[in-house]
């Protein structure tokens, strides 16, 4: 795929334009990443699937790069304020980047069942955008559900809920609920919330994919 056009490295936002390209990146590296049988938490999913995408990052000369687990340290007080899951790098600045936080949903364990849509949109989930611990220079970001039970519909239904119980607190525009995005056409599984903050609404985009073992 060829973009055209030329970045600034040292841009004070990430640049609107590559999403597409990222996001189809995901899409397409997602049916091609080999996953457990069993029942993984978030990060041993996350950690080897950024392993993939940096594999094909050389092969298909993407112009950025993904990091898993990325800390978020305060230099002033020398702590840790936070963890990116996913980051993705174009230029040469480090607080310019686009980041995804990474949730399961639908997990069944010991034949119990929970949606864990309530953790996918609070506040260490949706909410860690809306709180400033995100802020990579832009006015968006991506959430990513493995959906664990392979049922993208009942997912969705269940974050839809979710999204009117914890409507005030994410600040979402109507619709109350998860908006296919035209930002790829034609890809059934990719949806965005437009959140209100002080200076600018901010859009969260929402790549859902059913963890299917079977690829």
């Amino acid at each position: 795929m060829n973009i055209i056009g030329v970045f600034d490295d040292f841009a004070d936002m990430f640049p609107p334009s590559l999403l597409p390209w990222i996001f189809r990146t995901i899409f397409k590296e997602w049916n091609n990443f080999p996953r457990t049988t069993r029942n993984p938490l978030e990060n041993r999913i996350t950690k080897p699937f950024v392993g993939h995408l940096q594999s094909c990052q050389e092969t298909r000369q993407l112009p950025f790069t993904f990091e898993a687990l990325v800390k978020i340290v305060n230099a002033e007080k020398d702590t840790e304020t936070g963890e990116l899951d996913i980051r993705v790098m174009h230029g040469k600045r480090p607080k310019v980047f686009f980041v995804f936080e990474c949730k399961r949903l639908n997990v069944v364990n010991d034949g119990k069942y929970a949606s864990l849509a309530g953790k996918y949109v609070g506040k260490e989930g949706m909410g860690c955008f809306l709180s400033g611990q995100y802020d990579g220079g832009s006015d968006c970001g991506g959430m990513i559900g493995y959906v664990m039970d392979n049922d993208v519909k009942k997912a969705i239904v269940a974050i839809n809920k979710a999204l009117v119980t914890y409507k005030d607190e994410l600040k979402i525009n109507p619709p109350l609920k998860l908006k296919k995005s035209s930002i790829l056409a034609g890809q059934e599984s990719c949806y965005e919330t437009i959140h209100m903050k002080i200076e600018n609404d901010f859009k969260i985009y929402h790549l859902i994919l059913p963890y299917n073992v079977s690829v």
